[in-house]
């Protein structure tokens, strides 16, 4: 989501802006900041960039999202994305990235809301949800780079490096690493903190180890 709230925030400079910047509007490292705009350039986005003291990033003036781009399945496709993901993690909902996309064809985006309003009901507990809570805070802020993060459970403490949040019909888990990959219940963690350490090596995705899981 991070990808499409930069494309939106660019769009809307009047003037070019710089990586510092930006990695402190989205609250992410420099080098998270320019593995993003990587990304967007690998997906055709015109993004310049300029050297030396006057320098920075900004878009081609010319450059415009087009209606075209989207065929009518990706667009509804989007908007479901969004509205499902607004409704897990409020930061989401905060952010009006919906709102955004109606700038791209507001007419069909109200339609589309409309028929998943009526059809498409998601009735989750708050205290499921990704939200503000403390600790997601702080578990967000390790998963980019890999950082440990100690977790306070009812029953004990566990240090573990985050991978991923996963969505079950039991509610949200945390997937991490700690010599075993482990699913943690959000709702069973009451604190956490950042650790100074980092994990170097490479994580087995969830889809690939779902079987093998120990949960907590």
């Amino acid at each position: 989501m991070r990808l499409i709230e930069i494309l939106f925030y660019l769009l809307k400079c009047n003037s070019k802006t710089t990586i510092k910047q930006l990695a402190e509007r989205f609250n992410v490292s420099p080098k998270t900041i320019q593995r993003d705009l990587d990304k967007l350039s690998v997906l055709g986005i015109p993004i310049i960039s300029y050297r030396g003291i006057s320098g920075g990033i900004e878009l081609d003036r010319n450059y415009i999202i087009a209606k075209y781009v989207l065929t009518e399945n990706d667009y509804e496709d989007l908007i479901l994305s969004l509205y499902i993901s607004e409704n897990i993690a409020s930061h989401l909902k905060k952010s009006d990235l919906i709102e955004k996309f109606k700038l791209v064809n507001h007419n069909r985006c109200d339609q589309i809301l409309s028929n998943l309003e009526q059809r498409f009901i998601i009735d989750l507990d708050e205290q499921q949800a990704i939200s503000e809570k403390e600790v997601c805070k702080i578990i967000n802020s390790c998963l980019e780079d890999k950082i440990f993060v100690k977790l306070e459970l009812k029953e004990m403490s566990i240090e573990v490096v985050p991978i991923s949040y996963v969505l079950k019909k039991e509610g949200i888990y945390l997937y991490c690493y700690a010599k075993t990959y482990k699913l943690i219940s959000i709702d069973h963690i009451y604190q956490a903190s950042k650790s100074s350490h980092c994990y170097d090596g490479v994580f087995i995705q969830y889809k690939e180890n779902k079987d093998n899981l120990k949960l907590l």
